[in-house]
């Protein structure tokens, strides 16, 4: 069919071959419909069939470790497949490559933290962040992701003006499969600061998460969030990542500052896909999005959105 004059496919995710006639019709795919342990593989297989390039806009650990297992095909298929180009994990993936450039010399580990201020999230990053959530701690300890008590470590992060200091939890988040190829480092844990009432829900912790009980509570509350933030409500919002190298050369810290973390998605992912389609594009393989697309493009391409950078003293 057309619309506004442009050619659309539908292709049911139970249909490999039409899926794999519309991945082949473009250089670049850009998948933004989640859940994406269940329905991002048959979105990757058709790309890899049509060596058509895959993004994609996830936050979603699994499935992110999903993705890095097809690297030796992608890189066969000459084919980059690049994960949670949005801001999951842009901004944070940013600073850990700007903090690890400011250290210089090897980095031994990475403490990586998002904050929104003046942000309602939707009632699906709300279900999505407390499924996370349940599932538990995450960190990366000596190369491996292992398990561990959700809020096991507690952070303080000098976040930049406006937002400013901000306790912090450790959380399963994507740079965990992204920040040790950005940055070499082996060693990586994830930090949110969260609203008050989902802080208060995560620190039941994952096991009352699961329970009937705590679910319905939960529930009626996600319900009681807007479907979306208004026009307005995005202009309002101000979210930052900050990142924390150390090595034998110290500890040395950068951070970015942005607006709302729904405007930046739509951003940096359309950005993702410009540069991938263009026809100096290589990069082939399973990667993180600096791996991908490098830290000076990036910036450049989010610059004329506000987004800003920088290092701490």
């Amino acid at each position: 069919g057309k619309v506004a004059g442009e050619c659309v496919d539908i292709a049911p995710l139970d249909d490999a071959s039409a899926l794999e006639r519309m991945a082949a019709r473009s250089k670049v795919v850009l998948d933004c419909a989640g859940p994406f342990a269940t329905m991002g593989a048959p979105v990757l297989d058709a790309c890899l069939e049509a060596k058509s390039h895959f993004l994609d806009i996830t936050g979603e650990v699994d499935w992110m470790i999903e993705t890095l297992g097809r690297d030796p095909e992608a890189k066969r298929r000459k084919i980059a497949a690049v994960n949670a180009v949005g801001f999951d994990v842009i901004p944070t993936d940013l600073a850990a490559a700007l903090a690890a450039e400011a250290l210089g010399g090897k980095v031994d580990s990475v403490r990586i933290a998002i904050c929104a201020l003046r942000s309602r999230p939707t009632q699906g990053t709300t279900r999505s962040l407390l499924g996370i959530l349940a599932g538990g701690g995450l960190a990366r300890k000596d190369g491996e992701i292992v398990r561990e008590k959700l809020g096991a470590e507690i952070w303080k992060v000098p976040f930049p003006a406006p937002i400013g200091p901000r306790d912090t939890m450790s959380g399963p988040l994507g740079d965990l499969v992204t920040a040790d190829r950005t940055t070499g480092a082996r060693n990586v844990r994830c930090f949110v600061s969260l609203p008050r009432r989902m802080m208060r829900a995560a620190r039941l912790g994952s096991t009352s998460l699961r329970l009937p009980g705590v679910r319905g509570l939960v529930e009626r509350w996600v319900r009681s969030l807007p479907e979306g933030p208004s026009e307005a409500a995005r202009k309002r919002s101000v979210c930052s990542a900050f990142a924390e190298a150390s090595g034998k050369n110290g500890t040395r810290s950068a951070w970015l500052l942005l607006g709302d973390g729904y405007d930046f998605t739509g951003e940096s992912a359309a950005l993702a896909a410009v540069l991938a389609s263009a026809d100096g594009f290589t990069a082939t393989g399973a990667l993180s999005p600096v791996q991908a697309f490098g830290v000076k493009p990036l910036l450049d391409g989010l610059a004329p959105f506000g987004v800003t950078s920088g290092p701490t003293a």
